[in-house]
């Protein structure tokens, strides 16, 4: 079965972004998955791959609950973004440990939110999420 490209991960905890790694290969989710522990981080990566014309990510899964700047703080700053279009394109994933019916209603306000995923990520949501993400196949 076919895999998304590229898959970005934003949390600060490295035990969630390793339980997406994981289950990302054992689900056969992603060719790769990068992640980051600092949405600064998050956010310079995904600049640099604009000014060098480089492909987006397939989507990304942003915690909420995170030091310095937050998940909601980077998706402002990303939909303050100059190149803004291309980010329009990234579907963003909201994958958190907060179940407050707030931060569910929250995140349905940014237009660059796909959905909101209270954690632990599953290995069902996963193949569910690549179902929605990958073209069709077709028998010709």
């Amino acid at each position: 079965m076919d895999k998304l490209k590229q898959v970005m991960v934003v949390d600060d905890d490295p035990i969630s972004n390793t339980i997406v790694r994981k289950l990302s290969e054992y689900t056969g989710f992603a060719e790769e998955v990068v992640c980051f522990i600092s949405a600064v981080d998050g956010l310079d990566f995904l600049q640099k791959a604009i000014e060098n014309n480089q492909d987006l990510p397939s989507l990304l899964f942003l915690d909420i609950q995170m030091p310095i700047v937050n998940g909601w703080d980077f998706l402002e700053r990303l939909g303050k973004t100059k190149q803004l279009n291309p980010f329009y394109e990234l579907p963003i994933y909201m994958l958190t440990s907060s179940s407050e019916q707030s931060d569910i209603n929250k995140a349905k306000q940014y237009k660059l939110v796909t959905d909101y995923i209270v954690k632990p990520l599953s290995a069902e949501q996963l193949r569910d999420i690549k179902k929605k993400h990958l073209p069709v196949l077709t028998d010709d």
